[in-house]
């Protein structure tokens, strides 16, 4: 996808958020367009992406120091587009609130501050916006479905966008993908990465592959997003005037139970199935780090720490959620991005880029 032809200025995408699944998906397909791309986070850029290729122009920055923005003013000038998926993480909701909502003011902010001509925003939300988070919710889930009682730092930063766009005079897209998988490293809130360390550490202990979760779940429709499908969401919010000053759910467009994916995991990693058997990994996979550093030793793995690689409580959330969890896409289907994928086909197509980036055996 090409979005600077012929004449047409040259357009200057910031990443904020750079190196996390979405950013790291964002930056990898932006490679196919004649954009400029710099990627912004606290951490350091990695030495290259995970397929080998260079990392784009990258400004290490913490967002919640204003003293560090106003040092990165000649850096954001250019700036003509922003891509925001940043998360601080916290312990509570209500914990997040704050510095999430902070963060992304101060990013709009820096921007203005440093004289950027903003083009378009394009926020990345989720489904917590819907409340999946504290239980069953009304599905099909829709855009123009009523907020509820937060906190939820999605709609402080919806509204921050909002004020912001209307004095600034810039477009706005707001996607709300759903469990986004792929591969990405030192973001240990992904689905994909958490089953595979799951498996990896049952088959190392030589013990089936059972589901953890609860039986609701077991048998619950559940949704994930592919990160290439909301990476092409992105470039299609970013320059289709169908998609300006809207939010849109993004999901892989189909649904799956656990409990007839669980085999084709299984048989990815060669292992057996056994019951479910419900247990908190949050508690169960504590002790694992030294397991971790012998099968990284044992398959020559690139080196991941434990404590980077799994969220497990974000993992047990997801393995236990016993509705079904169903956002509906027809309004971004009507508005022109048809882009989908078989959720089977999209889980074990990221288990193979993991193995084939050495991330697992």
């Amino acid at each position: 996808m090409t979005t600077n032809t012929g004449s047409a200025p040259a357009r200057r995408l910031l990443i904020v958020g750079g190196y996390g699944v979405v950013g790291t998906a964002v930056a990898s397909a932006m490679r196919n367009t004649d954009w400029t791309v710099l990627t912004a986070a606290r951490r350091a850029a990695p030495a290259q992406m995970l397929d080998g290729a260079p990392t784009p122009d990258h400004l290490r920055i913490d967002l919640l120091n204003p003293a560090e923005i106003r040092d990165a003013r000649s850096r954001l000038e250019s700036v003509t587009d922003l891509v925001y998926c940043a998360y601080a993480e916290r312990e509570s909701m209500a914990a997040a609130v704050g510095p999430n909502a902070s963060m992304f003011d101060n990013a709009l902010e820096g921007l203005q501050l440093a004289g950027a001509k903003l083009q378009s925003v394009v926020l990345i939300g989720g489904g917590k916006s819907y409340a999946e988070h504290l239980g069953p919710y009304k599905s099909p889930a829709k855009e123009s479905d009523p907020r509820f009682m937060g906190p939820i730092f999605y709609n402080d930063q919806e509204d921050i966008l909002w004020a912001r766009a209307q004095t600034r005079g810039y477009n706005w897209t707001v996607l709300r993908p759903d469990a986004v998988i792929g591969p990405s490293i030192g973001s240990p809130m992904n689905l994909v990465m958490g089953l595979a360390a799951f498996a990896v550490a049952s088959r190392e202990l030589n013990v089936p592959l059972r589901f953890p979760g609860r039986k609701a779940a077991w048998t619950a429709l559940h949704q994930v997003t592919d990160s290439e499908i909301l990476a092409q969401a992105v470039l299609w919010a970013l320059t289709s005037p169908s998609a300006r000053n809207e939010i849109f759910n993004v999901t892989n467009g189909d649904h799956f139970r656990w409990q007839h994916l669980w085999p084709e995991v299984a048989e990815f990693f060669d292992m057996a199935v056994a019951a479910p058997q419900p247990m908190s990994l949050a508690e169960q996979m504590r002790d694992k780090a030294a397991l971790w550093e012998r099968t990284i030793r044992k398959h020559n793995l690139t080196p991941t720490p434990w404590s980077e690689l799994v969220s497990w409580p974000f993992l047990d959330g997801q393995l236990n959620f016993g509705s079904d969890m169903v956002q509906s896409t027809i309004k971004i289907r009507q508005a022109g991005f048809g882009a989908c994928i078989d959720s089977h086909q999209s889980i074990l197509s990221h288990l193979r880029r993991l193995r084939e980036y050495r991330l697992i055996p």
